[in-house]
């Protein structure tokens, strides 16, 4: 799915010891600190890094395009795009569920410009993702194109339920991009009661239909996404239905129908205070039980492994397993991955995935990019919410993936000489963020 692309120079890689102490071994897709090292992603990491230095001292940097009010001229490195609200399944643990089918949508002209605008100015890769279902909006295919178009990487994050329509725009997408189909069961009872499907869809099904999309394109990566949960998990007032007992048999089903991978990542709830996305295990009875069958159940899952198909334990699953979740949640005052990753949606632009339709992370409407003004707008609101979104109170709870990179960046800061020394490995590039 990625290529791993580690920055070279160790002095500014590793995140301040004093403040981020037992680092957490990041999955390559999370290495952001060597992504943002690559051509066409170190401009804007540069100038961003010259600009935070110019706004702490008062004074210009060399190489440095200084306007307070305005962040640097260079669109996210990388987006989240919600392309409807619109879903059939009534998920049992979706973080989004009460935004979803709410009639919101997209003027598609207006869409299109906006991915247009970000693009010229610096974007380089787009995950389309939920919100709702990416495959129910009506102009799914001609969006796909339109950025494969633009130069962009794409990756679409599915619930399975549109594989047909992946694989007929399949063969505009290239081995830099990738599908990812959100499963969380091995089998397909626990699938009907994880995921509630508004019509007849079968776990099986879905995935027979996975072949299909890798003999449209062989060189596409198709990866199975399961969310591990466990019996006392909540959210919106709802038990979760426990899936921890099929890790290893969805890494078989995932196998044995031509996935490329499968990835485990921890259930996430939303936090009563700034009802950002946790994983949220303080109450938990039993718990070191349910760790010893999770991770039993990986172990068997990793013995599944062939040259052709991986198992993949995120890090925020490799934090809750080690018991270190604190560590990734443990952010300096600003949060710099909103100038480099953002989220945009049929409810507005935003800071931060965690954050989606959140008013505190909110940067802009629908069409905050969709023209030069209005981009130049949302500069000088990204330039705000950099400043006074407290990432060390407002995530205290949240196990971010940036925690790393948001380290590494503030230590670039402290000292921007060490933006001379980075060197990034020879390597097929990869925007995701």
């Amino acid at each position: 799915m990625s290529n791993e692309i580690p920055v070279t120079n160790l002095d500014a890689t590793a995140a301040s010891a004093e403040d981020s102490a037992e680092q957490i071994e990041l999955e390559s897709i999370h290495n952001f600190a060597g992504k943002l090292t690559q051509p066409g992603a170190r401009e804007a990491l540069e100038s961003y890094v010259r600009w935070q230095v110019a706004l702490r001292t008062g004074e210009s940097v060399e190489g440095a395009d200084f306007d307070p009010t305005r962040v640097p001229d260079f669109a996210p490195l990388s987006i989240n795009l919600d392309l409807t609200t619109a879903c059939n399944y009534q998920c049992d643990h979706c973080v989004d569920l009460d935004i979803l089918n709410t009639g919101i949508r997209f003027d598609h002209d207006k869409l299109l410009s906006s991915l247009a605008m970000m693009a010229e100015r610096g974007m380089k890769s787009v995950i389309v993702i939920g919100g709702g279902e990416p495959t129910l909006y009506p102009k799914f295919e001609d969006t796909i194109r339109f950025m494969k178009d633009l130069g962009l990487q794409v990756a679409i994050v599915s619930n399975g339920t549109g594989n047909k329509k992946i694989a007929q725009v399949a063969d505009c997408m290239d081995k830099h991009d990738w599908v990812r189909l959100s499963l969380d069961s091995g089998t397909d009872p626990t699938f009907q009661a994880m995921h509630k499907p508004r019509k007849s869809f079968v776990l099986e099904d879905i995935c027979a239909v996975v072949p299909e999309i890798r003999a449209a394109n062989p060189d596409l990566t198709v990866g199975f996404s399961y969310i591990v949960t466990w019996r006392g998990a909540n959210i919106n007032d709802t038990s979760i239905v426990e899936n921890l007992h099929e890790i290893a048999g969805a890494a078989r089903l995932a196998r044995d129908n031509q996935f490329s991978y499968i990835s485990f990542k921890p259930f996430l709830t939303r936090d009563e205070a700034n009802n950002a996305e946790v994983i949220d295990i303080n109450e938990q009875e039993n718990w070191d039980n349910t760790v010893a069958r999770i991770q039993t159940q990986i172990d068997e899952a990793l013995t599944l492994e062939t040259d052709d198909f991986k198992v993949h334990r995120s890090t925020g699953l490799k934090a809750m397993l080690q018991g270190k979740t604190q560590t990734l949640a443990k952010q300096p005052r600003q949060c710099h991955m909103q100038f480099f990753r953002q989220v945009l949606s049929p409810l507005g632009l935003f800071n931060c995935p965690v954050y989606r339709n959140q008013d505190h992370g909110r940067l802009g409407d629908k069409n905050a990019t969709s023209d030069q003004l209005a981009y130049d707008a949302t500069r000088g609101v990204t330039a705000g919410l950099i400043q006074t979104f407290n990432a060390t109170s407002n995530c205290e709870k949240v196990t971010c993936l940036y925690n790393d990179v948001n380290w590494w960046i503030e230590h670039l800061i402290e000292k921007p000489e060490l933006l001379e020394t980075l060197k990034a490995q020879d390597a097929e590039p990869d925007y995701f963020l």
